[in-house]
């Protein structure tokens, strides 16, 4: 049976650009509409406040029923949380709202069906914001899926359509410092996870601590990578990396960042895509031979080229 593997949209946002809390909420309100329009007008009627099963462990509905649930996360010290749920119904999403407004260290939400014990599962959608102690300044904003959604033969481009449409307006209005659509790697990017060391500085490699400097060298690079302002022109700027051959789309971002599609579609972004993104961002990215670690079952690939960025020839 062919492994199936997670991608992550993933954007970086300054305190700069404006109210955490209120962006939180745009990513949840705005996303969920252009990705699950169907499950959030299931779930809209519903109250607030979850169901609870009559007995412990039991059916919480019919099987295949949609559920949708937002949550948020609150820190009580540096080891102990306390999370709070409601349904994603409009009642729901007022009260994510109010919760926002004092942006907690984590929300999330959740779309899926019931499976045969009534129980939730799958996921037709999730969605997370979150700010980490050692990068204050900075909010991730990011959406979690099933790799075949892309690479579906009848529905896989109209979903990369729709999960690009929906990044769109946050990477054009946030200014981030860095963006992408890959593999997950439980925070880190590819790039980073390739560079994971006790040789070298954490903050190389440690996605808890990188984002503070996601404007002095770039992350990682993917089949969509968000490129910041300062490091576009690093690079050569649009017009040597329209030149390049690197990239499906090249766009302008209004703050002067870049939105670099590899491939138009995803299905095409093979190893050799993957070179010529790397050869094009070479330059940005810290120097350093990647390592490609022993792959266990279950995790992403390394999709990656494990050569020394700064020996990399134009």
């Amino acid at each position: 049976m062919n492994e199936q593997f997670t991608l992550e949209v993933q954007l970086n946002v300054e305190h700069t650009a404006g109210s955490f809390g209120e962006i939180a909420y745009r990513w949840f309100d705005d996303v969920s509409a252009r990705v699950a329009a169907e499950a959030r007008a299931a779930v809209a009627p519903f109250t607030a406040t979850v169901g609870r099963p009559p007995t412990p462990f039991g059916p919480l509905g019919e099987p295949g029923t949609i559920f949708g649930v937002v949550q948020c996360t609150r820190m009580k010290t540096a080891f102990e949380s306390t999370t709070t749920e409601r349904n994603a119904s409009a009642a729901g999403m007022r009260w994510l709202r109010t919760q926002l407004a004092d942006m907690p260290a984590q929300a999330s939400m959740w779309f899926g069906r019931l499976d045969e014990h009534g129980h939730r599962s799958g996921r037709l959608l999730y969605l997370r914001a979150r700010r980490l102690a050692d990068s204050p300044d900075w909010l991730r904003l990011e959406a979690y899926l099933d790799e075949p959604e892309f690479t579906d033969p009848v529905r896989g481009q109209d979903r990369q359509q729709r999960y690009l449409e929906a990044a769109w307006p946050f990477a054009d209005e946030f200014d981030p410092g860095f963006g992408d659509i890959d593999y997950t790697f439980n925070g880190e990017t590819t790039f980073e996870t390739s560079l994971r060391s006790p040789e070298r500085p954490r903050p190389w490699w440690d996605h808890t601590s990188s984002v503070n400097h996601c404007r002095e060298f770039l992350r990682g690079y993917s089949w969509l990578t968000i490129l910041p302002k300062e490091l576009a022109a690093v690079v050569g700027g649009a017009g040597a990396l329209t030149a390049s051959g690197a990239f499906g789309q090249v766009r302008q971002l209004r703050h002067g960042g870049l939105w670099l599609l590899a491939t138009d579609d995803y299905r095409d972004y093979d190893q050799a895509a993957v070179e010529r993104v790397f050869r094009a961002l070479a330059p940005a990215l810290r120097a350093g031979t990647p390592t490609q670690w022993p792959r266990k079952s279950g995790e992403s690939p390394q999709r990656q080229v494990f050569r020394d960025a700064a020996r990399t020839g134009s």
